[in-house]
């Protein structure tokens, strides 16, 4: 009997092999997990860039606000000087929205709703005589802010075009036409705005 037990207890305990992921294994992970990452990128980039449009708007409607103040009671054409920079000076310390660099006259501005770097540019314009509006000019905007930003400015901006297609075009009206904006939208940062303000 004592042979029995200790035979038992002699014999070793049946361990387990224990394993844990190969350099194999854990490339393939990790490449999936690259490859998903890259084809959701391009939505939540989108889905950011969205976020940004309604702060992006109001800062526009308040640097239009303050340029109209001023140039009030300034005879037929007040808007014959508007510059980028006046827009730019306008919004300086104002905005989180839109970037401002320089000062004075080298003043410039960057819209944070595409391509990195896209400088918003201002004009004199002309809805019935030279000087007596202006416009401000959005390019390489993302189709995440493509309508919605002109429809947040319809109501500021006489004239709305994006990528060339009028959507707004009857000064001092309210009529905008969102079919038309949304249909005019391009994919990526392909998207261009030009606003006429008055």
């Amino acid at each position: 009997m004592n042979k029995c037990i200790n035979a038992k207890t002699s014999k070793q305990p049946n361990l387990k092999k224990q394993r844990g992921f190969t350099l194999i294994e854990l490339s393939i992970v990790l490449l999936i997990i690259a490859v998903l990452g890259a084809l959701g990128y391009p939505k939540i980039r989108t889905f950011l860039i969205s976020g940004k449009t309604k702060p992006t708007a109001d800062d526009i409607t308040l640097a239009v606000t303050r340029i109209r103040a001023n140039a009030e009671g300034t005879g037929n054409t007040p808007y014959a000087s508007v510059a980028t920079n006046t827009i730019a000076n306008t919004l300086r310390d104002r905005t989180n929205a839109l970037t401002v660099t320089g000062v004075g006259n080298a003043a410039t501005l960057q819209h944070k709703l595409g391509a990195t770097g896209s400088q918003v540019t201002a004009a004199p314009a002309t809805i019935t005589t030279a000087g007596d509006s202006f416009t401000l000019t959005l390019p390489t905007v993302n189709s995440g802010a493509c309508p919605e930003l002109a429809t947040s400015l319809q109501n500021s901006a006489e004239i709305i075009s994006i990528n060339g297609t009028v959507v707004k075009s009857n000064p001092g009206s309210t009529l905008y036409n969102g079919q038309t904006a949304a249909a005019a939208c391009t994919a990526d940062d392909t998207n261009s705005y030009v606003f006429t303000f008055r």
